[in-house]
C-alpha cells in the first residue's frame, strides 16, 4: 500500500509540469522585459555633438547664404556645390520639427552616409532619446526637381524599432529635414533647385550640387 501511495498520478505529473513551464515562461518574460527596458532607457551612441560651420541663425539666413555661394560659383563655372553642416541641419530639424511638444531638442549628425536625427521624448514616466536615420535623394516629378528626405529606420535609446512601429510613433518624421521648404524660403535658391545635380551625405555635411541651365548634370560635383 505504501508503494502505491508513493507513485505520482498522471494528472498530478501533468499539473507539476504545467506549473513549471508557466514559471519558466514568466521568468523569461520578466527577463526579456528588463533587458528591453534597459536598452530603451540607455543613451544611444551618437558620438560628438553636431559640428561644422554655421551658415546662419535661421532657415532664411542659411538659404540666403547657400544661394549666394552657389550663384557666385555658377558665375565662374558650369557647376556649383554647397554644404550644409551638422549645425545647419540641427537648426533646420529644430525649425521643421513636426511635433515639438513630443520631440524636444532635436540634433542632427552625419553618420555612415545618412543623417541621424535624435530628440528627447517620453515613454510613460521615463525620459528617452528617439532616433531616426534619414536618407536624402534627388526626386524629379511633374512639379519639378526637389530634395526628398526619407526615414529608413527608427530607434528608442539603443533599441531598434520596426519601420511600421516608428511610422506610427512619428508619421511625419521625414518633415524634420524638409530641405525643399528650406530652398523655397529664398527665391534665388528656389530657382537654382530646378537645376539640381546631386545630393550626397559626406563626413563634413550634406553636399548639394547645381548646374547652369542647358548644362548636363553631374554627380561628381557632390563628391
Amino acid at each position: 500500500m505504501t508503494h502505491r501511495m508513493g507513485r505520482s498520478r498522471p494528472g498530478e505529473t501533468g499539473l507539476v509540469r504545467g506549473c513549471c513551464l508557466g514559471l519558466v515562461l514568466l521568468v523569461g518574460l520578466v527577463a526579456a522585459t528588463v533587458i528591453l527596458g534597459q536598452r530603451v532607457l540607455a543613451a544611444p551612441d551618437l558620438g560628438a555633438a553636431p559640428r561644422g560651420p554655421s551658415h546662419g541663425s535661421s532657415e532664411v539666413v542659411i538659404a540666403a547664404t547657400l544661394a549666394g555661394a552657389a550663384s557666385s560659383q555658377l558665375l565662374n563655372g558650369e557647376h556649383a556645390s554647397v554644404t550644409l553642416s551638422e549645425r545647419d541641419l540641427t537648426l533646420i530639424a529644430s525649425a521643421r520639427n513636426p511635433s515639438p511638444n513630443r520631440f524636444r531638442n532635436p540634433q542632427a549628425r552625419v553618420r555612415n552616409g545618412d543623417i541621424v536625427v535624435s530628440a528627447n521624448t517620453d515613454v510613460g514616466p521615463f525620459g528617452v532619446t528617439a532616433v531616426a536615420r534619414i536618407t536624402l535623394f534627388v526626386n524629379t516629378t511633374s512639379a519639378g526637381t526637389q530634395l526628398t528626405a526619407q526615414v529608413i529606420d527608427y530607434a528608442v535609446g539603443q533599441l531598434g524599432l520596426p519601420g511600421f512601429v516608428g511610422d506610427r510613433l512619428d508619421p511625419r518624421g521625414s518633415e524634420t529635414l524638409n530641405l525643399t521648404a528650406l530652398f523655397a524660403s529664398n527665391l534665388a535658391l528656389k530657382a537654382l533647385s530646378q537645376s539640381l545635380d546631386c545630393v550626397a551625405v559626406r563626413p563634413d555635411g550634406v553636399h548639394v550640387g547645381f548646374h547652369r541651365p542647358g548644362v548636363s548634370a553631374t554627380a561628381s560635383i557632390c563628391a
